[in-house]
């Protein structure tokens, strides 16, 4: 049930081993099978941030439960920060814990 969604205005060349590696990471991360991780790419996506077209990179992170931000945050913009080369200052990320009565797979809810 983790999701990460990733807009970035670099092009991703290899987009299927980033989206594996980044299932794998949010799945270590969450402590869920990555099996159940779900990852959407938006790359060379057009972004403007802080006054500026350089290269930026912005993570939605949603789980239910799981979720520790302050720990979280410095490993994920460490690995975008390496994978594709965006500098920590052009990196924002928010993150959702979401009720399980608002999350469905399957046809039914978590809760």
């Amino acid at each position: 049930m983790p999701l990460i969604s990733i807009s970035t205005s670099k092009e991703i060349k290899d987009k299927k081993q980033f989206i594996q590696k980044s299932a794998e990471i949010l799945g270590k991360l969450t402590n869920k099978s990555a099996k159940y991780v779900m990852v959407l790419l938006n790359d060379s996506a057009d972004m403007y941030f802080s006054e500026s077209y350089d290269h930026s990179c912005y993570l939605d992170i949603k789980s239910i439960g799981s979720l520790n931000p302050s720990r979280m945050s410095q490993i994920m913009t460490e690995f975008i920060t390496k994978e594709i080369e965006i500098p920590s200052n052009r990196i924002y990320i928010k993150f959702e814990d979401v009720s399980a009565s608002n999350w469905a797979f399957d046809g039914k809810t978590f809760g």
